[in-house]
């Protein structure tokens, strides 16, 4: 076969999804038949109608011209084997709702952008948007025997068990749909069912379409028409083809089965063709569907749209799919002769039919479309090409699953014949999480590249791997890999000069991977600098999950550094954008959800912290991340710690360093990590300090406040005031305000101060802090360094008229501010630490380890608060004391 290739057009043409919402429209009118109208308006009082019948049975247009009649537009959906995938199969669903006007600009689902990755967020905001969807709202899905993936028919079922009110579904089958639902429905009576025998054409019915063919058949003939084809519409069709001008043949000549019909279509419908138009048809079967510049590119014309119309108007077989003739399909069963024709006539022209279609999909950005005529053709080298060039955003998109299904169909020969197949196996080893094995394909694939001509094509390959090299270092915590790769990919971008769309979505990606690398690295200032530029280079290329995350590793650096208000603000912004779009439980909102729990924490709302980092290890779950992992572990310590439950935190701090990447570099967790180590141990009366980082002199070191702080607190314990004093005193450089530190330094050096005999001193330094605290709502350090000296202070600056507003309405709250009053039934510190391990399976003798006494003085502190709590048994304790909100 000539390659006839012509310069694929491109420009504002339709779109595969308005292909497939479109509802398929017929020149010719159709044979009313009133009595199946009838069956499907008394089914759309119930939640589902199903049309079910084989192949050629007239469901599609007796459905679609239904719906024409309807005062309200109707919903429409046309299945393919593709859409067997929970995201894409209901981004479609959603997409036939807008199309068909059912989601004003006010619902819920009608800015969503993506439909959610997790499965309970996914049947969630489904199940609420579609309830409120305007009632009723009809939906027809056809071609649904095309589903077979579980997933998709179990979030169905799930959907039908419990039908939205507004919903109507028409679902249109040539088998038993695969649905659980669908036989509890039927018991309820809440199914209503057309199959083949309503669908079988009347004496009637058959004669007008008779007519409509410009055939006058006698009665005896209609009835042995129907006879012969049993009531079959396409059989009926083609009978009325097959006598119509003929007026020698016979209906007895008719095989009226669906066993005769490639015979006829080929000697009928084809053979009787002009040769080019025959040609068209053949050439352009390959595709389910199809429109006039996809034509124009396979078959090598420039008259496609002319052909495409004169065909509809001249066979029933072609159908045009929406109000306006830009995409039409062929009858299932045509295309099926079609495509059994061209292989017997012209095999070797198959591939490269598909390989003009994947071309025209991949100019017009319809990379999914493309990838499936590449795979269908064999064109391997173009299969990686596509991926290489276009499918980098598809990874983290909803699409990656579909993705993925399409790569694993290339041979295993071939993954390493190009750079760009090798790309394609770096991608399935990214889904599967073997990211160890995904530097060597990567080596692998540069060491070709270089054996390759300086081309744009070259720099474009070398561009994506470099990306799937800084994604693959980012999920194994390799941060000073990151930050190299990513300049090198940056410093890429900058010598192209090309400052198009998908050069600035792909800076915004690289800023956003080098801006956390630096600030996991111990470099905030260069973090800052980094993410600022991703979140804008994000929000000006229209990428919204690469702002979301940028926005989120801001918010949790400044969550990280004490910055509870500017993290507080950032963190909301990026989860209402995820919100919004439907990305709640995304790997990229992550870091927002943390930094939200974080900021929750600082201040002691600690069953709304819970519920967030709830949500930030739910989003985090499918897609695990080596940083975000250790963030979740220690998030789960501070709060553990923060509710008394200090043997919890333990468990989480050492889960949190036993469990960790061995790639992983990130000096920041290391000093976070030992800060909830340092309060852990503090209140639990442990003067042993944690293994500090080192401190680097004239540097902006993450943290570094916060760590001069808690051994300041340190000192106090042990009663070394001088010291306690001279650490608050040299507070380290930084390019953040760190206010927790600062409000906790304050507190703390009002409690040194008014040790040492500085009363006004200490008054005056709680003030500072208490102002500074109530501008943000930080609560933490007073709840920390509550005790019946804080309490003193609290009452002395109250009697000198200083503002205690703050500290009042934490005692409201529930917090433990100081307060002057005790609620601790007369215990003693060192008693109150035992009875918060008592709710533990720990031993007396474990808890003396813990605390670094004796047993026997453990046990003598569990007599005390028994007698104290008057209580007979170590139960009888922690239920006495949770009553009575000791613990």
């Amino acid at each position: 076969m000539t390659d006839t290739r012509r310069p694929i057009e491109v420009g504002p043409l339709p779109t595969p999804v308005m292909a497939k919402t479109a509802s398929p429209q017929r020149l010719r009118a159709a044979v009313a038949r009133r009595r199946l109208f009838a069956l499907l308006d008394a089914g759309a009082g119930k939640p589902v109608t199903l049309v079910c019948a084989g192949a050629g049975w007239g469901k599609t247009t007796l459905v679609s011209a239904w719906a024409r009649t309807r005062p309200a537009p109707v919903a429409w959906l046309s299945l393919d084997r593709h859409d067997n995938d929970p995201q894409r199969y209901w981004s479609y669903v959603l997409a036939a709702l807008r199309s068909a006007g059912a989601l004003p600009p006010d619902h819920p689902l009608a800015a969503l952008e993506s439909v959610p990755a997790d499965e309970r967020e996914r049947a969630a905001l489904l199940t609420a948007g579609l309830s409120r969807l305007p009632d009723p709202t009809v939906l027809a899905v056809d071609d649904f025997h095309e589903i077979d993936d579980p997933q998709v028919l179990r979030e169905m079922s799930d959907l039908l068990r419990h039908p939205p009110a507004p919903l109507r579904l028409v679902l249109i089958s040539r088998v038993q749909p695969g649905l659980a639902a669908v036989r509890h429905l039927r018991a309820a009576g809440l199914l209503a069912e057309i199959r083949a025998s309503d669908l079988r054409f009347t004496g009637e019915e058959a004669a007008a379409l008779a007519h409509d063919h410009g055939l006058d058949l006698a009665s005896s003939d209609v009835d042995q028409l129907v006879a012969r084809t049993e009531g079959w519409a396409a059989g009926l069709h083609l009978g009325a083809g097959f006598l119509a001008g003929h007026g020698e043949r016979a209906i007895a000549d008719f095989a009226g089965d669906i066993r005769g019909i490639d015979d006829y279509l080929a000697n009928e419908v084809l053979a009787n063709r002009p040769a080019e138009e025959r040609r068209f048809l053949l050439q352009t079967s390959v595709c389910e569907r199809i429109c006039a510049g996809l034509a124009n590119a396979i078959s090598g014309r420039d008259d496609s749209q002319r052909r495409l119309e004169q065909l509809e108007h001249d066979d029933d077989f072609v159908v045009r799919l929406g109000a306006k003739p830009l995409w039409f399909r062929y009858h299932h069963l045509l295309r099926d002769a079609l495509a059994h024709r061209l292989t017997l006539e012209d095999p070797t022209a198959v591939a490269e039919l598909h390989a003009r279609a994947a071309r025209w999909y991949a100019a017009n950005d319809s990379v999914m479309e493309a990838l499936n005529h590449a795979i269908a053709g064999g064109d391997w080298a173009y299969v990686g090409q596509i991926v290489a060039t276009q499918g980098p955003g598809l990874i983290l998109s909803a699409q990656q699953t579909a993705l993925v299904k399409m790569l694993r169909r290339i041979p295993p020969e071939q993954t390493s014949a190009t750079p760009e197949l090798i790309f394609c196996s770096v991608v399935l080893l990214f889904h599967a999480g073997d990211y160890e094995a995904i530097p060597a394909r990567i080596a692998r694939a540069r060491a070709m590249l270089r054996r390759q001509p300086d081309t744009a094509s070259r720099r474009a390959t070398e561009m994506t791997l470099f990306t799937a090299e800084m994604m693959a270092e980012r999920a194994v915590g390799n941060m000073p890999a990151v930050i190299a790769v990513s300049t090198g990919l940056l410093g890429m971008l900058a010598a192209a000069s090309d400052d198009g769309l998908a050069t600035t979505q792909l800076r915004a990606v690289g800023l956003n991977h080098r801006g956390l690398a630096q600030l996991w690295a111990g470099r905030p200032g260069a973090a800052i600098r980094d993410l600022g530029a991703a979140a804008s280079a994000a929000r000006a290329a229209g990428v919204e999950l690469a702002e979301i995350n940028a926005t989120g590793h801001l918010a949790l650096l400044h969550a990280l550094c004490g910055s509870v208000d500017e993290a507080g603000q950032l963190a909301a912004a990026a989860r209402a954008v995820a919100e919004h779009r439907g990305w709640r439980y995304s790997l990229q909102a992550v870091p927002a959800h943390f930094a939200q729990a974080l900021v929750e924490l600082e201040r002691h709302d600690l069953d709304a912290a819970q519920e967030t980092l709830r949500q930030g290890i739910r989003a985090h779950h499918g897609n695990p991340e080596a940083a975000q992992r250790v963030v979740a572990r220690g998030l789960e310590a501070r709060l553990a710690a923060a509710r008394g439950e200090h043997a919890r935190a333990r468990l989480f701090l050492d889960e949190a360093r036993r469990d960790r990447s061995p790639a992983l570099h990130a000096p920041t967790l290391d000093r976070w990590l030992a800060l909830i180590e340092a309060e852990t141990s503090l209140a639990t009366g442990s003067a042993k300090e944690p293994d500090w980082p080192a401190e680097t002199p004239d540097q902006d070191t993450p943290l570094a406040l916060a760590q001069r702080v808690a051994r300041a607190r340190f000192a106090y314990a042990a009663h070394d005031l001088r010291g306690a004093e001279e650490l608050l005193g040299h507070a380290p450089i930084s390019t953040l305000s760190q206010t927790v530190a600062t409000v906790t330094a304050g507190v703390l050096g009002a409690l040194v101060a008014d040790a040492r005999g500085h009363g006004v001193r200490a008054v005056d330094l709680l003030r500072e802090a208490v102002v500074l605290a109530a501008r943000e709502g930080i609560r933490h350090p007073f709840v920390a360094l509550a005790g019946s000296r804080l309490d003193d202070l609290a009452q002395r600056l109250r009697l000198l008229g200083g503002d205690t507003l703050f500290l009042d309405q934490m005692g409201r709250s529930g917090a433990r501010p100081a307060t002057g009053q005790s609620t601790s039934h007369g215990l003693s510190e060192r008693e109150s630490e035992v009875l918060h391990y008592l709710p533990t399976m720990l031993t007396a003798a474990e808890i003396a380890a813990i605390l670094g006494v004796s047993v026997n003085t453990v046990k003598a502190h569990m007599r005390a608060i028994y007698r104290k709590l008057d209580a007979a048994r170590r139960s009888e304790a922690v239920t006495v004391a949770r009553r009575h909100g000791i613990l």
